[in-house]
């Protein structure tokens, strides 16, 4: 159950010899945590936002559901916390949970101020959705394509402002740091044949998960744990590693990534149905298809070993074209074109990875235990989600935590200081790197998914060590790059998840099948260069750990 060690740097270098850049705040990522960071930062600093591809290739931008949000009449920033703290099983930070649901309304008006277009009924009040493990209806939406118009909107105001330089298709390649502090990042551009050093008063990483490491996944090619993986070999703490959140209804055909079926297709109604066509979620649980997304999921792979296929139906026939095709265009249209039609015919779903939950620990003003590290999004272990996210507060998460690590930055004005940083890579003859992507993705998906046991944890562990121990000096190769990245992730995905011995919200462990509230209450937190993790009590401050955390 060793963590995974590594070179600190993926790449040899002297920042001496490099192209550099300066800036005060360098943001890493482009969703809605890295823009929102950038645009609230760059009222009062030079602000850099690097992105690994285009701007909009995010995962915010495939994000169909919403915002969830306690604005309607019948809700309360208590009843957003119950459902949160419900869903997440014992291990949220209730603290944490407080501080993002009660800003929810503020952050969400401020997006409304910016110019995202929720869904308005006619009497121009928000149309609230339904997804699993809420109470009641408080997701706001965008059609079914709420990320897309956060994204564009958001985009489109950082392209257009004077304060924010964007350097897009520029691959993060390490944290640099010196005397113990993150002083920037060595960033590699697109066609370069050497990284540039950037130096910055603070980093920001809001660069996502690490969805490719499965095989089946809604997430983009770019989701590959860069983030994670260089706060890691940059001595940042990582926490919550073993939960990974599988979503229950991807549509099961060729495409990769796969297409995503919003659960508030199931909150307005729609049905899961088994090989008999019959209903499967009504004697599960009392919320029946509107369970946690840990629950639903799980099911699901019960009923296709039962009925032998790999999926189960959704049926939303009756809830009828004309309603289908307006509420849920995008998934109206993209069922039409693998040959569904919605209102006609069932359409076979599976579940797919889709968020991490574990990443890079965080307080409540998203300060890693790396002084000048910030984190902000589906990158950090936040504390907000415990073990098992509620559906649509991931990009309530990124809000709030950006906004919230902004105002601490406010208050000390942060400003680069260039050093000297010189470090060596990898040793030996590079891997195939291809190949290494899947081995990962495949001992992952059949060892590591949502039933998990010792024997496949141990085999899984070995086998990715191998795979890491295969890749050798990258050069500045991007998809070299990546393969260790995902080898670094993945094998503290498969650590975590055998060290924790019970099973609780997206961790499942079929020979230890009970939640164990005695020994198990605790946060797995991860040091680099410690084999193995120490436990942190829920609601115990993070700082409570060996390093504190704060920017000096």
């Amino acid at each position: 159950m060793n963590a995974p060690a590594g070179p600190r740097y993926l790449l040899g270098f002297d920042t001496d010899a490099l192209a550099s850049r300066e800036c005060d705040v360098l943001v890493v990522g482009s969703g809605i945590a890295g823009l929102v960071a950038a645009l609230q930062a760059s009222q009062f600093a030079r602000v850099l936002l690097v992105t690994k591809g285009e701007v909009s290739e995010t995962n915010t931008w495939y994000a169909q559901g919403g915002i969830a949000g306690a604005v309607g009449e019948t809700d309360s920033v208590e009843l957003h916390l119950s459902d949160t703290l419900v869903v997440g099983q014992g291990l949220c930070e209730p603290d944490v949970v407080r501080a993002v649901v009660g800003e929810a309304g503020d952050a969400l008006a401020e997006l409304v101020s910016l110019g995202v277009a929720f869904d308005r009924s006619a009497d121009g009040r928000v149309e609230l959705a339904r997804e699993g493990g809420h109470s009641l209806p408080r997701v706001l939406h965008s059609g079914d394509a709420t990320g897309a118009e956060v994204q564009d909107t958001l985009s489109a105001i950082v392209r257009r402002s004077d304060a924010i330089e964007l350097l897009e298709d520029a691959f993060l390649v390490d944290l640099l740091t010196e005397d113990g502090r993150c002083v920037g990042a060595l960033v590699l551009e697109a066609g370069a044949a050497e990284p540039t050093a950037v130096w910055a008063g603070a980093t920001v990483l809001a660069t996502g998960g690490c969805g490719q490491a499965y095989r089946v996944t809604t997430n983009p090619l770019i989701a590959t744990g860069d983030g994670v993986a260089a706060a890691w070999r940059a001595g940042a703490d990582l926490a919550d590693m073993e939960f990974v959140q599988f979503h229950p209804t991807a549509l099961d055909s060729a495409s990769s990534p796969k297409f995503l079926i919003t659960e508030a297709l199931r909150g307005d109604g729609a049905y899961l149905l088994d090989c008999n066509e019959e209903r499967f979620m009504l004697g599960v649980h009392p919320l029946a298809e509107l369970a946690p997304r840990d629950v639903v999921s799980r099911e699901i792979e019960k009923v296709m070993a039962r009925c032998g296929r790999p999926n189960v139906w959704l049926d939303a026939r009756h809830l009828g074209a004309e309603h289908l095709a307006e509420r849920f265009p995008t998934i109206w249209e993209t069922c039409l074109e693998a040959g569904f039609d919605l209102s006609r015919d069932l359409v076979p779903v599976a579940p797919a990875a889709h968020y991490m939950v574990g990443g890079v620990l965080v307080d409540i003003d998203g300060r890693s235990t790396l002084p000048g590290l910030f984190a902000s999004g589906e990158v950090t272990a936040s504390g907000l989600h415990g073990a098992n996210r509620l559906a649509s507060n991931s990009l309530l998460e990124g809000l709030v935590f950006s906004r919230r690590i902004v105002r601490a930055l406010g208050q000390g004005r942060p400003q680069p200081r260039a050093a000297h940083v010189a470090g060596e890579g990898a040793s030996g003859p590079a891997g195939t790197p291809a190949l290494a992507r899947t081995t990962i993705q495949q001992t992952m998906s059949s060892s590591v998914g949502m039933t998990r046991t010792e024997v496949g944890l141990a085999t899984a562990c070995d086998q990715i060590a191998t795979v890491a121990a295969s890749l050798g000096d990258a050069g500045p190769d991007v998809e070299e790059l990546e393969a260790r990245n995902m080898a670094t992730v993945a094998g503290l995905i498969a650590c975590a998840a055998r060290h924790r011995r019970e099973s609780r919200g997206t961790h499942f462990r079929s020979d230890f099948p009970v939640r164990d509230d005695e020994h198990w209450r605790v946060r797995l937190v991860w040091t680099r260069g410690v084999d193995t993790p120490r436990e942190l009590p829920v609601g115990a401050a993070p700082e409570a750990g060996a390093v504190a955390i704060g920017l000096e």
